[in-house]
């Protein structure tokens, strides 16, 4: 039979598309990838209830897994006619892990509004005419009724012909920015999942639910019928139902769990100095217990003891300082955490890179000249393909940013600082599971540029695209597809499907996801309108605070132009060489108990949130291995994943409950 026709699986009776993937698996996967992207659009963008497949676990992938496999499981007829093998599974749940953050609100979803924002509040702003001349009109509609409609509603009637061009040019910008993630991951996965054996600790939950290699019966067996997986899933849900029925019966008393400040209340206020500790706050975050339980002790033990360290950094500014107050951690004062974490965030890259040096020399050496000693038939992509598709992937993003306006100079730093972040940020979740959900970035790119070079020397156009491009990196979810590509490689490794032909499949499903999420994100907002959804408004929305003050801060900056921050220079340098002596450390002396990514945690938004969750998570291990060993942390394993899935599925439950009720209650995402 010819290699291009689709052949039968012997052991499932399905067909096989070229290079070995069933055409059902493809199939069924493309399927779920549209059910992701509707999913969000009802639950994450339309009613803010929920989120669906962009944070790190993955909610939707995870509990639509469960479901199969329950089903699967107690449906006989469903297993003898539909059962999936693990690595179909696995490549239905990867490509679902690739579409989640490509539709979320805090990527397309945030870039439609911000695209459109300028033309709609510029009528209201007087000050913003400063840079209207500057925006080119190819990236954004154009039509005033196009734009009232936008934010005002119009019942779903999208006028296609306004945005046709603006969708076609981002989505360009986008699909190269994709494509070239994937390209450095291909030349990345050999050192990362063969050579450092990187453990990659959230895919031992897909791993988990699909073991066994006799079909579901046997999935049943290992996991579905462990008492603590099912008791460590029924702890989210029951201990958190008593919050979700008080949204909607006040009567129904609220079981404490999240922002239950425990120092510096508004009744009980510290004085000077200790007022800068801020205010301290308890949250317990199920799913990241769980996580903290799989990550090796020092990674979590530093999380917490570099969060307290920096909390005393701001005891000492208080100190010092002639406020009374701690400076804001996006200031560039002492002690300038966020410019702390930056640093350690881009000398964690510059050490991975270090790390990976001889590899991608001969990776390097394989695209241009060949190299016989190093077999790449085996990859995603070949090498050849990952360093041309690399450097013409990042040629077409600077083009298209100088097309826009943008000086080549100013596109290269902020993409080479963007790439930098996602690049090390998909390193950090492969090798702890922390994804950009947990360590938000530091300090914002748009704040690193004026760090770096000030507005001083930015034209009003170099000004206005840093600002324009500020979706693509404030919300982090477009830099989590970096992540999640890395981490379907190592799910479908597991699966023993072929390399080359997932890679397609990842590239199909990207091509893919951006114009459906595009076009219907697009139908949700001209559908209610965005000022009238809880995404619009800019109180409790992220979304919409963010694309007012994106272009508001143009016109600030150019107000009051300056140079390089020597403030945050010197923040960043010394977050580097702490980052580099923490390294350095952990190389020497295997006891050594502190770790960078601890410290790169702990300089990043989020840590006020999640330092609780990260002290319970270690605590109950240190306890565990000290007095149980080994055996005993094993033994409880289940238990902690079954937390993950639980909390996933607690979010996804509920979700469903606000989207039946029509966005009844809070606000949750």
């Amino acid at each position: 039979m010819a290699r291009s026709e689709a052949q039968p699986d012997r052991a499932s009776g399905a067909r096989r598309a070229p290079g070995g993937i069933t055409l059902r698996a493809l199939m069924i996967g493309l399927l779920m990838v549209g059910v992701i992207v509707g999913m969000t659009q009802a639950l994450s963008i339309r009613y803010a209830v929920a989120d669906v497949g962009g944070n790190a676990p993955p909610a939707a992938p995870i509990y639509l897994l469960l479901a199969y496999v329950l089903l699967a499981a107690f449906l006989p007829w469903l297993r003898s006619r539909f059962g999936l093998s693990r690595g179909e599974l696995l490549l239905i749940y990867a490509m679902m892990l690739v579409a989640g953050p490509i539709t979320h609100p805090h990527a397309i979803g945030f870039l439609v509004p911000h695209t459109v924002a300028p033309a709609y509040y510029g009528a209201q702003q007087s000050s913003w005419a400063l840079f209207q001349p500057t925006l080119p009109a190819w990236l954004s509609p154009q039509d005033r009724n196009a734009v009232e409609g936008f934010f005002h509603g119009t019942g779903g009637n999208v006028p296609w012909h306004a945005w046709l061009v603006p969708m076609l040019a981002w989505s360009s910008l986008l699909i190269a920015l994709f494509f070239v993630m994937l390209c450095i991951n291909t030349l990345m996965r050999r050192q990362w999942i063969e050579s450092e054996r990187l453990t990659f600790p959230l895919a031992a939950i897909p791993l988990t639910l699909t073991e066994g290699d006799k079909g579901v019966g046997e999935r049943l067996r290992h996991t579905l019928r462990q008492p603590l997986f099912w008791l460590g899933v029924a702890l989210p849900l029951a201990l958190q139902a008593s919050t979700e029925i008080h949204n909607y019966y006040p009567s129904v008393p609220a079981f404490p769990l999240r922002d239950v400040i425990i120092l510096n209340s508004p009744s009980a206020p510290l004085v000077p100095p200790w007022n800068g500790l801020g205010q301290v706050s308890f949250s317990l975050i199920f799913w990241l217990v769980g996580v903290a339980y799989l990550l090796p002790k020092e990674i979590a033990f530093s999380a917490w003891v570099f969060y307290l360290i920096r909390l005393l950094e701001d005891v000492l500014a208080v100190w010092l300082g002639k406020t009374g107050e701690a400076p804001s951690v996006y200031s560039n004062d002492f002690p300038a955490v966020f410019a702390q974490g930056a640093g350690a965030a881009l000398a964690l890259t510059g050490i991975t890179l270090f790390a990976a040096r001889r590899h991608l020399a001969r990776a390097i050496r394989k695209a241009f000249r060949g190299d016989p000693t190093l077999d790449d038939r085996g990859e995603f992509l070949s090498y050849r393909t990952a360093v041309w598709g690399t450097a013409l992937g990042i040629a077409f993003i600077l083009a298209w940013c100088c097309v826009a306006g943008m000086r080549l100079w100013v596109a290269a730093l902020l993409f080479g600082l963007m790439l930098a972040y996602f690049f090390i940020f998909a390193r950090i979740r492969a090798e702890t599971g922390l994804g950009m959900g947990v360590i938000v970035w530091p300090k914002m790119l748009d704040e690193m540029m004026l760090t770096f070079v000030g507005a001083r020397y930015m034209t009003l156009s170099d000004l206005t695209m840093v600002h324009a491009l500020r979706w693509l990196y404030f919300g982090s979810a477009t830099g989590s597809v970096m992540a999640a590509q890395m981490e379907g490689f190592k799910l479908t490794d597991a699966g023993g499907l072929p390399r080359r032909s997932v890679g397609s499949t990842i590239l199909l499903t990207m091509l893919l996801t951006v114009p459906v999420a595009f076009a219907w994100t697009l139908k949700t907002y001209y559908h209610s309108g965005f000022e009238a959804m809880p995404i619009g408004q800019r109180e409790p929305s992220m979304v919409a605070s963010q694309i007012y003050w994106s272009f508001q801060g143009i016109v600030y900056e150019n107000s009051a132009p300056h140079g390089p921050e020597l403030g945050g220079l010197l923040a960043i340098g010394a977050g580097a060489l702490i980052t580099i002596a923490l390294h350095w450390m952990r190389t020497c002396f295997l006891w050594f108990p502190l770790h960078p990514v601890g410290y790169l945690a702990a300089n990043s938004w989020g840590m006020h949130i999640n330092w609780a969750s990260f002290f319970l998570g270690w605590l109950l291990k240190t306890l565990l291995t000290r007095y149980g060993g080994l055996s005993v942390y094993a033994r409880l394993l289940p238990l902690f994943l079954g937390l993950i899935v639980g909390d996933m599925l607690h979010q996804g439950l509920w979700g469903l409950v606000a989207w039946a009720s029509g966005g009844a209650g809070v606000v949750r995402f």
